[in-house]
């Protein structure tokens, strides 16, 4: 009876410290980045990545600016190739769009159907977002920190589970499933000596359209439903109030590997009203908003 309690008492204790780990997991990233506070402080973002990236035997960097401000806009304007004019998505609270140009290398006529996700009664080069793709965009609203949706987390509806352990690049981390709300999962791993997240796994398109891709990458014919797609975060470095993020980041899609590089933050100064509205704000293809 004594032994039959006492395992009892053991995997009971296991779910207590299991559960009071993700908690402190979440604790510890919160205050490796800057502390919830600050994060919180933050209300807009401007910043320019820069993606290298092969296509067709050939090395492209391509510029992306962004403009976010919390809960209302997530605006990335992509910088043209191969001779098309700059790209844009736009995401507020109520609607998405989606703006590419014809791509003459993949006979571009302006008639093509719109990438998965969006209306099909669009008419490209602009396209709307479907509500269920909206619905699972607006996680990207969130402006507390590199990973908005981790802070207060549970409040927003999302889910957090510790699956175990691992390690990237030889550094030990745990092993954190987190649920959007959306219904939509990745896996992160948070190190477990700086608390700062390292990597994330998943398997469709979130971490292309993360990186702001995702829908290039089907209009040209690739479907991202079934990838499994990794992202390494790197160079953590204060953005100008406290707050840290990863300035580079690494996308591993089979093979391939896709690099960005994150730069010029601006944060808390008003966004001009322009890019709140659908119409592309750029001319040729090698323009900077910065």
């Amino acid at each position: 009876m004594k032994k039959i309690t006492v395992v009892l008492c053991c995997i009971l204790f296991s779910f207590i410290v299991k559960a009071q780990t993700v908690d402190e997991i979440f604790a510890k990233y919160d205050t490796a980045v800057g502390g919830i506070t600050a994060m919180n402080k933050l209300i807009t973002l401007q910043y320019k990545s820069v993606i290298t990236m092969k296509m067709m035997g050939n090395s492209f960097d391509v510029t992306v600016n962004n403009y976010r401000e919390n809960n209302k806009l997530y605006r990335r304007e992509v910088q043209g190739i191969m001779g098309m004019r700059n790209s844009y998505s736009l995401l507020t609270d109520t609607a998405g769009y989606l703006y590419i140009p014809p791509m003459r290398s993949f006979g571009g006529g302006g008639g093509a159907p719109p990438p998965p996700g969006f209306d099909a009664a669009s008419q490209q080069p602009l396209t709307k977002m479907t509500d269920k793709n909206l619905a699972e965009q607006l996680y990207q609203l969130d402006c507390a920190g590199p990973f908005g949706y981790f802070v207060n987390y549970a409040a927003k509806g999302h889910k957090a589970e510790l699956v175990g352990s691992s390690k990237v690049n030889k550094e030990e981390c745990y092993k954190v499933k987190f649920t959007l709300k959306s219904g939509q999962e990745m896996t992160y791993y948070f190190s477990k000596t700086s608390g700062l997240v390292l990597k994330m796994d998943c398997i469709g398109k979130i971490a292309l359209d993360q990186f702001g891709i995702g829908p290039i990458v089907e209009q040209m014919g690739t479907s991202a439903s079934k990838m499994k797609v990794s992202i390494l975060y790197s160079d953590y470095q204060d953005i100008g109030n406290g707050v840290k993020f990863p300035m580079k980041e690494m996308l591993e899609v089979g093979a391939a590997e896709i690099g960005l590089v994150n730069s010029d933050f601006i944060n808390n100064v008003e966004i001009d009203a322009k890019y709140y509205k659908t119409g592309n704000s750029g001319g040729g293809s090698k323009q900077s908003f910065f």
